[in-house]
């Protein structure tokens, strides 16, 4: 430690620019008292000094989105039914987090009830860009990527159902890690659909990411679907991780069916760069692409409507109508289908990506198939000639990670002409992280620069 930064400046830093910035982007619903975040950042300072180093996220100030419980401070979930609710325990995210000695600044914006891709809410208002505050952020762990990208936090938690990490990650210019289904415990998070949440986070640096799947990743008794699963040393593997050789897939069909031609430039520029660190690039034929979209969502709309039914009963006109239309879409989907999505997704489409997972350590894709949209595009938007619903073409690259299980990280990899970020998402077999935030760092090492993405004045200053 060089004491260079304090965690007081750090946290002087963040709020600094939460009020100015949080007015103009709206990345928080939920800011902590400005005098406990202070106590907090010089307890850490005092424990510092003294040589009680608890990690790399000593002192550091981090935000969670308003899904993620923490004791006594209200968690929303965006919605209108949980506008007053105030959690009586911390999540396990969060102990975790607390214990490495991480400051919490408050809770982030999202769509509500964590169900949409937009970062659109009604009641809470709309995260803005901070590229061009015109464009969306993306959502649902909207204000989780505004604040990171805009420097208001320097970590923050989230979820990802279908892509809502990576996919305001990538409008946003920032990195976004979706762990192994289990790797992370949901305990103490608000369900959306139960098979398909992950709990992960919004970075600046893929180094930034492993050091936080290290803190909060390991099994957890008040989680079934937690798995007793070795934490490895993110951190230490991929900082020495070996390039040479290693062999990256990347498919040609479906990922790049409909894809904005700005990103298809620096996605192709992107392989290069990683080809010249001495990564050899294969291409890879997929089988069961027509699948994806419908079977994730009878199975991300079902398990949506259990956890929403008896406020779909009780209290449905306290919905906005896009979710209330969701959930009730939900209620009709019948248990045979709903098994049989299942089955697909557990007998073929794992089934294949395992396969292709023995002749590749990863596969990249465009983590979005579009730049980030403008508020009025979205409905529909046009990509190569064609429609597309801008929902679908927003989570088109994402689902199937969700419905699988496999871990996968977005990180940014160039600006379009008109100033917006575009990301890759490199995807890698359960369980191995390292694999994927290795090609992510050693990318943002190339020519010992780090790709870390500022927005446009104001939010660089």
């Amino acid at each position: 430690m060089t004491n260079d930064i304090s965690p007081v400046d750090l946290i002087e830093f963040c709020l600094d620019r939460i009020r100015k910035f949080n007015p103009l982007l709206n990345a928080f619903i939920t800011i902590i008292d400005e005098e406990n975040v202070y106590n907090n950042a010089r307890i850490a300072e005092r424990e510092i000094s003294k040589g009680n180093y608890r990690g790399p996220l000593h002192g550091i100030p981090f935000s969670i989105k308003d899904i993620i419980y923490t004791k006594d401070i209200r968690c929303t979930a965006g919605s209108k039914i949980l506008s007053e609710y105030f959690p009586k325990a911390d999540a396990t995210c969060i102990k975790k987090i607390k214990e490495a000695g991480a400051i919490l600044l408050g809770s982030n914006n999202l769509n509500e009830f964590a169900s949409g891709i937009t970062g659109v809410n009604p009641f809470y208002g709309n995260t803005k860009n901070p590229w061009n505050m015109s464009r969306i952020s993306g959502g649902s762990s909207s204000g989780s990527a505004v604040a990171v990208s805009a420097g208001m936090a320097w970590i923050s938690l989230g979820t990802d159902t279908g892509g809502s990490i990576r996919v305001p990650s990538s409008l946003c210019g920032v990195v976004g890690l979706k762990p192994t289904y289990g790797r992370v415990s949901k305990y103490g998070v608000m369900p959306l659909a139960p098979s398909l949440d992950h709990v992960g986070c919004v970075t600046r640096s893929a180094w930034d990411s492993a050091a936080v799947l290290e803190c909060i990743s390991g099994w957890d008794p008040y989680d079934q679907s937690s798995k007793h699963k070795k934490v490895a040393p993110y951190t230490n593997i991929i900082e020495k991780s070996n390039v040479e050789g290693i062999a990256i897939g990347v498919p040609k069909n479906y990922f790049f069916d409909y894809v904005h031609s700005e990103v298809e430039r620096l996605f192709y520029q992107f392989l290069e760069s990683i080809k010249s660190l001495g990564y050899k690039v294969f291409d890879l034929v997929l089988q069961n692409p027509e699948r994806y979209f419908n079977t994730w969502k009878g199975i991300r709309y079902a398990q949506a409507s259990e956890v929403h039914e008896q406020w779909l009963k009780s209290r449905s006109e306290d919905y906005s109508r896009e979710v209330r239309e969701m959930l009730i879409q939900g209620t009709k989907i019948s248990a045979v289908d709903y098994i049989h999505a299942m089955r697909i997704i557990n007998d073929e489409l794992k089934k294949e990506l395992l396969m292709i997972f023995k002749k590749v350590e990863v596969i990249v894709v465009p983590t979005t198939i579009i730049p980030a949209p403008r508020f009025d595009e979205l409905m529909d938007i046009d990509i190569c000639n064609t429609v597309l619903q801008t929902r679908e073409a927003l989570l088109r690259n994402t689902i199937l990670f969700n419905s699988t299980g496999f871990p996968a990280v977005s990180t940014p990899i160039g600006l379009t002409k008109d100033n917006m970020p575009v990301s890759v998402q490199i995807i890698g077999p359960p369980f191995r992280e390292e694999k994927i935030l290795s090609v992510a760092y050693n990318y943002e090492c190339l020519n010992r620069t780090r790709t870390i993405f500022t927005p446009p004045f104001p939010f660089n200053s």
